[in-house]
């Protein structure tokens, strides 16, 4: 779960015993041994918005497709942002991850009902280069970790920084 998705008072924030309802995403990341949170999932696929992609141009001189899709799984569903069309039986790994309801396509997207039974809060270090003005924060690999709580903090009190690192913090649920 994002922090700002509790910070912003859209999704409460998460509590061991609570029945808890929250929209979904699904990311893409490569496996990762030392990251608990990145799995892999055996899952059904279902195109959302009639199968049409969307073209991303962010600015930076890039640009590619989008497929919005729908993933089902167990009593659950995620939206998940695709650069490739998918569509019946797929396996993915990646996150799956809380988050605010429009990043998740409006009426139809993912979404996990459920009795909360564990929380905890992440954290991952960042660094950038500081012989380079206006660097960008990159996470550093195999740095997360994660501390226990009975209910996710309301606020997460930003991100710690420092010149050269920064230690950003959010909930995770299951």
């Amino acid at each position: 779960m994002t922090d700002s998705s509790v910070e912003d008072g859209e999704t409460p924030p998460p509590e061991v015993g609570v029945i808890g309802e929250f929209p979904l995403l699904f990311q893409e990341f490569p496996t990762d041994p030392a990251d608990p949170s990145i799995v892999t999932l055996r899952v059904s696929a279902e195109p959302l918005h009639s199968g049409k992609p969307t073209r991303q141009q962010p600015g930076t001189g890039e640009q590619w497709w989008d497929w919005a899709v729908l993933l089902r799984g167990a009593g659950w569903t995620a939206t998940w942002y695709t650069r490739r069309p998918v569509l019946g039986q797929v396996e993915v790994t990646g996150r799956l991850i809380g988050d605010l309801a429009y990043a998740t396509t409006g009426r139809i997207h993912g979404r996990i009902h459920g009795r909360i039974i564990r929380v905890q809060v992440a954290a991952d270090r960042y660094h950038r280069d500081p012989d380079i003005p206006h660097s960008p924060w990159k996470q550093m690999p195999g740095t997360r970790h994660y501390r226990e709580v009975t209910t996710a903090p309301r606020f997460f009190a930003g991100v710690t920084r420092t010149t050269e690192t920064a230690i950003a913090r959010w909930a995770c649920w299951t």
